[in-house]
């Protein structure tokens, strides 16, 4: 990469470092994730099964129960229109969700921002010596 600003040969090699970086975190992230989430369900069933679901483990002078945890469900707009079907079908009168709908779409809007976008690169030694 021939440019006439050093700093940015320097930028470049730790952008990709920190993104290779990013990259293995968020992966180790989801592994560490999924294992947790088997474990505590083995541990949720074994508890109800055994008629102990409202149980406290007590370990390293803290306490593990089990809780109920609200999630509300995910607004996409198909969820959106189906709720505005049922508002106008419990309200009576004429069902307006397909105009509301157009203009939701018509007017949502985005944002452009500017990113890299890697293709193609190599492995970070090639890159290196690349960049040198």
């Amino acid at each position: 990469m021939a440019t006439s600003d050093p700093g940015v040969g320097t930028a470049v090699r730790y952008f990709l470092h920190y993104s290779n970086l990013a990259s293995s975190f968020y992966k180790q992230y989801g592994a560490a994730k999924k294992v947790k989430d088997e474990y505590e369900q083995q541990i949720i069933n074994t508890l109800r099964q055994s008629g102990m679901e409202k149980a406290t483990i007590q370990i390293n002078g803290g306490q593990i129960t089990v809780v109920d945890k609200r999630e509300p469900n995910q607004l996409s707009l198909s969820k959106i229109e189906e709720l505005l079907h049922g508002y106008f079908r419990q309200k009576g009168g004429p069902d307006q969700s397909l105009d509301i709908m157009t203009f939701i779409r018509s007017n949502r809007g985005y944002t452009m921002n500017k990113y890299l976008k890697q293709t193609g690169i190599q492995s970070n030694s090639q890159q290196i010596q690349q960049l040198q």
